[in-house]
């Protein structure tokens, strides 16, 4: 298969030095490929959702594989990395939202107009509070953005679009629109909770989809070291069809906020004239998930000390609402994929070791699918030296928009 092919190569590039460079395996032709993505799909598995009895067999399953492939464990226990998490979610039969203007309170759907989300809201809360829009709501000292300046936001809760000005180079904007970086500076400003305005300029899921799943539980990482969001109170998402009563008697309009958000121009800062009312239920509880780490040892002396990562995640999101009557995201090519490629790869380069100069690390993180925590997790307390890991290649998804089938050079069709 070709995208087994690439990878080897790739991983010998990084592993070997150039005058070792050889062929990958003659036998990497999809078939074992396949064989270990409709294991990790099956609906016996249930969608491989973090902490669940699925991922645990799927899991089970990669360290067989692995096993046979005869690498060695690289966790801190066995093959196993064991990560504590939180859980949280909404009980929204006990949660309100509502707007308030002159005293009197609007309530808002869920379904419809806003939700409770629980990946910033951590701790059931009820509160009252104004409301300030604060444009894309980014402090960029690389760029002299400062978008809260002159702003009173102490105990307010900050209104922001989605989204970034147009001089502001991509990687630098998303780094500053993370949870973390965006809570810094409104923490330090004073405000308590945020409410997010989906951009419909780049929607790329539709509310109606993102509001069906959004009781799924969220995660984060159970040790305090990697709270982001200290004295968060309360985040709320919006839906951009119903944000025009947010704006209401500000002299402002959503619609004039979205053609500028549209073109990614600068955006007004001002003083709502709503003020938002919260009651937010949270359930929370802990389980325990796990990354499965295992190495490859290289034949150079000096440089089998030296790893090359190859990581893919494992887990999926599980159960959840019914699409054409099926509930289980059965997470085939997310990241199935990714996941049976490591173990193809295992079993080839454990079969030809003289390749390989340095040893690779394989990686199959867990809670991708919750923001990133099993890598977020092993890149805070990788299971090897930091110093000796030189680089990472990840693998997720592979999207099989052209057939997969063709040799584009000879145009015959061929199996994979």
């Amino acid at each position: 298969m070709r995208s087994t092919v690439t990878a080897i190569l790739f991983l010998a590039v990084a592993a070997s030095s150039v005058a070792q460079q050889t062929s990958p395996a003659s036998h990497l032709d999809g078939h074992s490929w396949w064989a270990h993505v409709k294991f990790l799909a099956d609906d016996s598995l249930e969608g491989r959702d973090t902490g669940s009895e699925g991922l645990r067999n799927a899991q089970a399953y990669a360290v067989e594989q692995l096993q046979k492939a005869g690498l060695e464990p690289a966790g801190t226990n066995g093959f196993y990395q064991p990560i504590r998490f939180n859980q949280y979610e909404v009980d929204e039969s006990k949660s309100s939202l509502a707007l308030v203007t002159n005293g009197q309170a609007k309530p808002l759907s869920f379904a419809d107009d806003a939700f409770i989300s629980s990946r910033a809201t951590r701790n059931s809360a009820t509160l009252s509070a104004p409301l300030v829009f604060i444009g894309y709501g980014l402090q960029i000292p690389e760029k002299n953005l400062d978008e809260l300046a002159g702003l009173d936001l102490k105990g307010k809760i900050v209104v922001y679009l989605a989204g970034s000005p147009s001089d502001i180079p991509t990687a630098l904007a998303s780094h500053y629109q993370t949870a973390g970086e965006r809570w810094k500076s409104l923490r330090a400003a004073g405000a308590i909770g945020t409410v997010t305005i989906f951009n419909p300029a780049s929607m790329d899921i539709p509310w109606s989809r993102i509001s069906v799943n959004r009781n799924h539980p969220s995660m984060d990482l159970a040790d305090p070291e990697f709270n982001e969001t200290p004295g968060l109170q309360l985040g709320v998402a919006f839906n951009p069809a119903s944000a025009q009563q947010l704006f209401a008697g500000s002299g402002h309009t959503f619609a004039e906020i979205a053609a500028l958000g549209k073109d990614r121009k600068p955006l007004p800062h001002f003083d709502m004239a709503v003020s938002l009312k919260a009651n937010a239920v949270i359930l929370t509880k802990t389980l325990e998930s796990s990354n499965i780490v295992a190495k490859l040892t290289g034949s150079d002396p000096a440089l089998k000390n030296e790893f090359v990562v190859l990581s893919a995640h494992i887990d999926h999101v599980g159960i959840g609402a019914p699409i054409n009557g099926d509930s289980i995201y059965n997470g085939a090519m997310d990241n199935g994929s990714g996941s049976a490629l490591e173990m193809d790869i295992a079993a080839s380069l454990k079969a030809h070791p003289e390749r390989l100069q340095r040893s690779i690390l394989f990686l199959l993180v867990t809670a991708e699918e919750k923001g990133l925590l099993g890598s977020k997790y092993f890149a805070a307390h990788p299971t090897v030296s930091p110093k000796s890991i030189i680089a990472d290649v990840n693998v997720d998804m592979f999207l099989p928009i052209v057939p997969p089938a063709e040799d584009h050079q000879d145009r015959r069709p061929r199996r994979i």
